[in-house]
């Protein structure tokens, strides 16, 4: 008897940091401007999101109609809250989403082709990720300048511990001085246009920004540390964890 639908596990994307790549954002978004039209785009960005793996068996030329009622489905249900969303809200968030598609259509391109993960495609969807807090902030009635600020510093968050996590993995692979050092450039560049962007728009906000400042110089100083060995199962809580206190510090910094 064929599956209405696959196997659950089937549709869940394998990779963990693209979860936090999409959790930080929509717990963000909604942190900030709670709506019920932010909530609709969460909800519809999460059916997209759902919706890769099955895209990507379909286009492979899998003859799988369970796959393929899968990636209806997630299609669907992504144009029905849109839908909704844009009904509680009107129009306005369409302009900080369609400022981000270029990015959001790069990174499924590539997820779909199964590109090299260089830090640069990677950088590419934690933009497109961060597009979603900044079109919940104006569905939920945030100005543009406040979308445009907590894109910017989500992407440079998620940037920066990307930069640090592949330093680690470059390490744990053997990687060779010269491929290590320029993981290592990446974490300077990245962790300074972090601390820099913290300290002019957060820092002069008051104590919670100075917080959240302090933090980001923290987070420069961890990636300077030398490397140890570390399991990747402990690797993925540690930064999973550090990237739920720093939602909490970052969204205190912005209220």
């Amino acid at each position: 008897m064929t599956r209405l639908l696959p196997p659950w596990r089937t549709l869940l994307p394998p990779e963990h940091g693209s979860w936090f790549m999409l959790g930080f954002p929509l717990a963000l978004g909604l942190l900030l401007r709670p709506s019920p039209a932010g909530l609709c785009l969460g909800l519809a960005a999460l059916s997209f999101f759902l919706g890769r793996p099955p895209l990507r068996r379909v286009l492979s030329g899998r003859q799988d109609p369970a796959q393929l009622r899968a990636l209806l489905l997630s299609g669907g249900l992504a144009l029905a809250f849109g839908a909704v969303a844009l009904l509680l809200s009107g129009p306005r968030f369409l302009l900080p989403l369609a400022c981000v598609a270029p990015l959001v259509v790069l990174a499924l391109r590539a997820d779909l082709q199964r590109a090299v993960r260089s830090l640069a495609v990677e950088l590419i969807a934690q933009g497109a990720f961060a597009g979603l807090a900044a079109t919940m902030l104006v569905a939920g009635g945030g100005t543009l300048v406040e979308a445009g600020q907590a894109w910017l510093l989500i992407t440079l968050v998620g940037g920066a511990n990307l930069a640090h996590v592949r330093r680690i993995l470059g390490h744990a692979h053997g990687l060779d001085a010269s491929g290590l050092g320029g993981r290592m450039i990446a974490v300077h560049v990245l962790h300074a246009l972090l601390l820099g962007v913290s300290a002019l728009l957060l820092a002069p906000r008051g104590t919670a920004g100075g917080i959240w400042t302090g933090w980001a110089v923290l987070l420069y100083l961890r990636a300077l540390l030398p490397y140890r060995p570390i399991p990747a199962r402990t690797l993925g809580w540690r930064e999973g964890g550090l990237s739920v206190l720093g939602l909490l510090l970052l969204w205190r910094a912005l209220i």
